[in-house]
């Protein structure tokens, strides 16, 4: 079989086969795959955010 056979076999199946597939040949289903999620930068608190302000806010009478 062609692999142009085998890709147009999978397009054409149900994505629960699709996964029953690929469980079948022990690979990992690229539905599945972790995608790297950008880190967020922590938020500070509402203490951290008022001493912030208030250390500018003393800067500038």
């Amino acid at each position: 079989m062609k692999a142009e056979t085998a890709l147009s076999v999978i397009q054409a199946l149900p994505e629960s086969e699709v996964a029953r597939l690929y469980k079948m040949l022990g690979v990992q289903s690229p539905l599945h795959t972790k995608t790297n999620k950008s880190k967020k930068k922590a938020l500070i608190t509402d203490a951290e955010a008022t001493e912030y302000l208030l250390k500018k806010l003393k800067r500038y009478p």
